[in-house]
């Protein structure tokens, strides 16, 4: 069923004030507990707000885009391997806020402009087969609020750390704070 015009107004402007939420938890945060890691093996915040750029730039749009032409998908990404190709960790938190913040406001000047009937026009991806304009779009928004939802993990447990002698549990359940092994 397609999407009616003022749900996916709607959408639009949620999708647009998502660069000040992440903004306002990514400032509020020193530079050394946004390189930090939760656990071994997991991004730190700053890779994550890097990561998000990077797909706002190469992956979502574009290719919701390339799909709303009907036209195939020209670039490849690699998201996993950005993150010690581009060096996420080294990045400037404040820079990277303001260039999301740019670039999702750019998607959402697209994205206002869309037919909502485009939504259904389609390409073939090369792992995932047939997907739509609005396939991109969706996946989109829920791939803000997955990072959000591992943003606010990663935060809570770095966070945390130096709060670990007091009883963090009157709080809620938290995830382990223990720093990961070196």
């Amino acid at each position: 069923m397609p999407i009616d015009r003022q749900s996916f107004d709607r959408l639009v402007e949620q999708h647009g004030l998502y660069p000040s939420v992440i903004a306002s938890l990514v400032r509020a945060v020193d530079l050394e507990s946004m390189r930090a890691r939760e656990a071994e093996g997991r991004w730190s915040p700053l890779e994550i707000l890097a990561h998000l750029l990077d797909e706002e730039r190469e992956d979502f749009r574009p290719r919701a885009q390339a799909a709303s032409m009907s036209r195939r998908i020209d670039t490849k990404i690699d998201p996993v391997g950005w993150v010690t190709q581009r060096a996420y960790n080294a990045k400037d938190p404040e820079q990277l806020c303001r260039e999301f913040e740019h670039e999702r406001a750019e998607s959402c000047n697209w994205l206002r402009a869309l037919d909502p009937e485009l939504l259904e026009a389609s390409l073939e991806h090369p792992q995932l087969g047939r997907m739509r304009c609005g396939d991109f779009v969706a996946a989109w928004r829920v791939h803000d609020l997955l990072h959000l939802r591992q943003l606010s993990t990663a935060l809570t447990v770095i966070l945390a750390r130096p709060l670990s002698d007091w009883r963090l549990g009157y709080a809620g359940q938290l995830p382990p704070v223990q720093p990961p092994a070196s």
